[in-house]
C-alpha cells in the first residue's frame, strides 16, 4: 500500500536589529526559526480560490506576551495559535516591504518560493514591552487579533523606546 507522509515544508526564519537613534550603532538581537501556524492553509486555500476579501501578508502585530515568561523559559508557539497573547500594537506590510529571494537569499524580480518581508517600526511605533510577534493576512485589518495568522515568534523581551528603531525580517520558504 502506498503511504504518503505528509512533512510541511513552511519554514520561517527572523532576524531582529535594534538602532540607537543617538548613536546610530545597530545592534543584531537574533537570527532564529519561527512556527508558521496552521491557519496559513485556510488563508493560501482563499487566495488561490479568489475569495473576495481576502488578501496575503497585511499587517505586522507585535505584542507584550506575558510579564511571566522573563522569570523562566516563555512558552514555544503553537502551530495551532491564531492571535497573539497580547497584542500591543499592528503595523501595515506595503508590497514595497517583500521581496522574492533567490536561491542565495538575494532579491530578485522572478517570482520564487521564498519571500523576504521587512518592516521597520520606527521611534514613535511599538514602544513598550515587546515579547512575541505575528504576520496576519486574510481578512486582517488595522484592528488588534483580526486576519488569519501566518506565524508566530515568542522571543526574550525587547523593552522599545522613543530611542529605537527596531527593524524585522522575517524569511519565508514555501
Amino acid at each position: 500500500m502506498y503511504q504518503e507522509k505528509l512533512n510541511p515544508k513552511f519554514k520561517g526564519e527572523v532576524t531582529d536589529v535594534l538602532i540607537n537613534t543617538k548613536t546610530g550603532e545597530k545592534k543584531v538581537l537574533w537570527t532564529s526559526k519561527n512556527v508558521v501556524v496552521d491557519d496559513f492553509s485556510k488563508l493560501i486555500a482563499a487566495l488561490v480560490k479568489n475569495e473576495s476579501g481576502y488578501s496575503g501578508a497585511l499587517y505586522w502585530a507585535v505584542g507584550s506576551g506575558s510579564d511571566s515568561w522573563d522569570d523562566s523559559n516563555p512558552p514555544l508557539p503553537s502551530v495551532t495559535d491564531t492571535k497573539l497573547t497580547s497584542e500591543t500594537y499592528r503595523k501595515a506590510i506595503t508590497a514595497d516591504d517583500m521581496a522574492f529571494l533567490d536561491d542565495n537569499g538575494n532579491e530578485t524580480a522572478t517570482i520564487t518560493n521564498k519571500l523576504q518581508i521587512k518592516v521597520t517600526f520606527t521611534e514613535t511605533e511599538a514602544n513598550g514591552a515587546l515579547r512575541e510577534f505575528g504576520i496576519f493576512g486574510g481578512n486582517a485589518t488595522s484592528t488588534k487579533d483580526s486576519g488569519i495568522m501566518i506565524n508566530h515568534k515568542i522571543h526574550p523581551l525587547i523593552y522599545k523606546t522613543s530611542d529605537m528603531i527596531l527593524e524585522r525580517t522575517i524569511r519565508f520558504t514555501f
